[in-house]
């Protein structure tokens, strides 16, 4: 019969927590310091089980510095008690009588108290305000709309003073984006006759809408050595930065409409070209990769117009690559670049000409309109003018020096019409026919190397060299191809590249052939090649012909797929 009771007991207890619930609340004390702690101790009677509470009306007044809940159960005589105790850690936000809110635990609430929390002695302040403090200061109080801003904040703290948490990080502002500039540097001052530990962290902001920002204050807790009437005690202190109000200048009038709005403190543009002309002319259809690079100083690369350089459609082909973005956060200021490539190939011989590029922007230091330029660029070309296509700006170009040094004009001519119907529907598909036919010729090339009895240093960089371009053949590089091409047949005949191609071709007639369509099919836009895979029909008989002749295995490295999946 105990038993049966005990268990009936039990089973009350566990479905029914908060039938005979009752709450009861408590403060370790009514009265304390601002620096100190207290703790709120709430019971629930009659129950085992654990909620958990909403305490976001206490955050109001307090921090909430821990929160443990433990339960007990006994029975004992034939008689069960359980309870759930709730202790709440509380340190005050400010002095003066704070109201601790009921608190909701299952259907009941406990009952309002009254914390009374003391202001620090004079003499206690001054002491903590010596030993630990933030000091933090702004480039300016005023900013435009999607400048830069710089930040620093610095934190003092003397010898006996214990930092707790860590650092607080970047400040959340609403309406802007915060860059870090660098890592927190720690560094030893003295002031005052005293020592200090610095910690100093520097942001750049960038607001993003005209009108007041503010950046919020930020805290970390430490603890400090009071001496305090002969004395020495320790006490927790939190130490804050003080809010800012940054006012945030919209776009000036007398700035263009019609161009992109670049605020910055310099703007610079610079320009190279691979290979470098260095007075060397250039042949007509082979590729040269103009390389612009504009850097920005007080702004970040993404906020740097896309430059415009319209080229004459009669005098070259263009090829424009991504957009590079580059952004260096590791001094006082954000220094962004923005670099731009694209492959030129000049249509005719004789004196062709880039045209200048400028950037306009606002120089945020001399409050007026800027513009940046880079000069016009003249250089010479050899060779037999190529009729000019009128061809889509995202036309990729595929090894255009290493295919078209050795092109037969004639042929050019005669099959030039035979094409024009031909290009695939997408560009993309199209770049990835010319990566097919690229990789059937990098394995006839590999295979004719192993007729080859070289030495084995020989062989080992011919290797190296075919990884090279099997690497860059699968991430598709076209201009990565095309050099890389160039360096394995001059590698493997031992003479110029010009002449290492020439020397292929000659070695092997169907390639020459080859070449030619792969050249004529990349860019012209209208050929009449009516099914473009002849080309990869060419090439497979290209490549079973080698491999028969040779009569060596395989290439252990297998090609990429013929007829890609997608």
């Amino acid at each position: 019969m105990v038993n049966l009771r005990a268990t009936v007991a039990l089973l009350l207890t566990l479905f029914l927590p908060y039938a005979h619930a009752e709450l009861s609340v408590r403060l370790s004390s009514d009265s304390i310091e601002e620096l100190e702690s207290v703790r709120l101790v709430i019971r629930a009677h009659g129950t085992s089980r654990a909620e958990t509470l909403d305490l976001k009306e206490l955050e109001k007044n307090f921090h909430i510095m821990g929160n443990n809940t433990s339960s007990q159960y006994q029975y004992i005589n034939g008689r069960t008690q359980s309870w759930v105790d709730y202790q709440i850690t509380l340190q005050p936000k400010k002095t003066g009588n704070l109201p601790i809110p009921p608190i909701r635990i299952g259907s009941l609430s406990t009952v309002p108290l009254t914390l009374d929390v003391q202001p620090l002695a004079p003499s206690t302040r001054q002491q903590i305000n010596e030993l630990v403090f933030y000091e933090q200061k702004f480039s300016s109080a005023k900013v435009y709309v999607q400048g830069q801003i710089s930040m620093q904040r610095k934190l003092f703290f003397s010898n006996g003073v214990q930092l707790y948490g860590g650092q607080p990080g970047a400040p959340n502002i609403p309406d802007a984006k915060v860059v870090t500039l660098g890592e927190n540097q720690t560094t030893n001052v003295q002031r005052n006759g005293r020592n200090y530990g610095v910690v100093t962290q520097n942001y750049a902001i960038f607001p993003e809408a005209s009108g007041a920002l503010t950046v919020p204050a930020v805290e970390m807790t430490a603890s400090v050595r009071i001496l305090n009437s002969g004395r020495v005690s320790r006490k927790g202190v939190r130490v804050a930065t003080e809010e800012e109000t940054i006012t945030v200048m919209p776009v000036p009038t007398s700035y263009p409409r019609d161009v992109p709005w670049l605020p910055a403190t310099n703007v610079a543009l610079s320009q190279s070209f691979e290979p470098p002309l260095s007075g060397a002319a250039v042949n007509v259809g082979d590729t040269l990769t103009q390389i612009v690079t504009i850097t920005v100083e007080g702004n970040t690369g993404a906020s740097v117009p896309p430059i415009s350089s319209v080229l004459a459609s009669d005098a070259f082909r263009e090829y424009p690559q991504p957009a590079q973005l580059i952004d260096n956060t590791q001094g006082q200021n954000v220094i962004g670049q923005r670099i731009e490539r694209r492959n030129l190939m000049p249509l005719n011989p004789g004196t062709l000409k880039l045209p200048a590029t400028e950037i306009v922007w606002w120089d945020t230091e001399a409050n007026q309109v800027r513009r940046s330029a880079l000069a016009a660029t003249t250089f010479e070309t050899l060779g037999t003018s190529i009729s000019p296509k009128k061809i889509t700006t995202n036309s990729p170009a595929v090894g255009a020096d290493s295919l078209t040094d050795n092109i037969n004009n004639e042929i050019n001519r005669d099959i030039e019409s035979a094409f024009d119907n031909a290009l695939p529907a997408t560009l993309s598909q199209g770049l990835r026919w010319s990566l097919v036919i690229i990789a059937i010729l990098l394995g006839v090339t590999l295979a004719a190397q192993g007729l080859g009895k070289a030495r084995a240093t020989h062989s080992r960089a011919l290797r190296r060299s075919r990884r090279i371009l099997l690497q860059q053949i699968r991430r598709g590089d076209t201009s990565a191809i095309q050099h890389s091409l160039r360096q394995y047949l001059q590698l493997r005949y031992a003479i110029p590249a010009d002449k290492a191609i020439r020397a292929w071709t000659a070695e092997q007639p169907q390639a020459e052939r080859l070449i030619t369509l792969l050249n004529h099919w990349c860019y012209s836009p209208t050929p009449e090649l009516h099914d473009p895979k002849e080309i990869v029909i060419l090439a497979e008989e290209l490549l079973r012909n080698k491999s028969t002749k040779s009569g060596h295995q395989q290439n252990r490295e297998p090609l990429p797929a013929l007829y890609p999946s997608t």
